[in-house]
């Protein structure tokens, strides 16, 4: 009887210790890089590379994208 008591208390400690961590969430910033050629000859590459990024950022953005949900 004892055991028993002590799985559902533990089972009722651990449900609310998970529920109260849910508010808890922020939003996330997430950092990206970009490594490419930005001078000599084959800087337009790396501009072209640079562009096509900020582009696709642009655009998950505008759709709303969240990370992980």
């Amino acid at each position: 009887m004892q055991v028993k008591f002590n799985v559902i208390a533990g089972a009722a400690v651990a449900a609310v210790a998970m529920l109260s961590t849910a508010a808890q969430a922020q939003d996330m910033v997430v950092k990206i890089g970009h490594v490419g050629p930005v001078s000599g000859a084959q800087a337009h590459y790396g501009k072209d590379n640079e562009n096509g990024a900020r582009m696709a950022i642009e655009e998950l953005n505008a759709k709303g994208v969240t990370i992980g949900g």
